[in-house]
């Protein structure tokens, strides 16, 4: 059984990798919770040295709505900073044909041609508009929408034959 899905990489895909992939994560792991986290820390300090009515108390509120707003962009421009390296890829803009099957996965396009094994993708994730393929250092984005010739219940059970599988809401 071959699945075919036919794609062309651009921002919006990407930008979809992206949030998918940290989507997955655990949620400490967020983008969003990390900075969060980080800009709790001055704020607590703050916090307690405005409780205590310490000197220094006054002078550090410019310093910590600084820092907290630096946290908060810095969600986004991690964001585009992965993004802007994405666009890079060499398949970017390019259709791109990638057929799964019970021997891995084919790639194809004007540029390269590869076949990659299962097990190069040990863990996949389903989401509601498609499959997130891991392995480290790479994935693989396969949305619903570029199914050609399937439904996405199929290729979601060879997927999930395949691979360390799980569902996101």
């Amino acid at each position: 059984m071959n699945i075919t899905y036919k794609l062309k990489p651009d921002s919006n895909y990407f930008r979809t990798v992206v949030d998918r992939y940290y989507q997955q994560k655990p949620l400490i792991l967020h983008l969003h919770v990390q900075f969060g986290l980080l800009a709790a820390l001055p704020l607590l300090v703050l916090a307690y040295g405005l409780i205590t009515r310490a000197l220094w108390a006054s002078g550090a509120v410019v310093g910590t709505i600084i820092f907290v707003a630096v946290c908060a962009g810095s969600v986004y421009l991690t964001k585009a900073l992965i993004l802007k390296r994405l666009l890079k890829s060499k398949d970017f803009g390019l259709d791109t044909t990638i057929t799964i099957s019970v021997e891995g996965l084919t790639t194809s396009n004007s540029r390269v041609q590869s076949k990659i094994e299962w097990s190069a993708y040990p863990r996949s994730v389903r989401y509601s508009d498609g499959i997130l393929l891991l392995r480290a250092r790479a994935i693989r984005w396969l949305p619903d929408s570029a199914l050609l010739d399937s439904s996405p219940e199929l290729a979601t059970s060879l997927v999930q034959s395949k691979t360390n599988f799980r569902r996101v809401a």
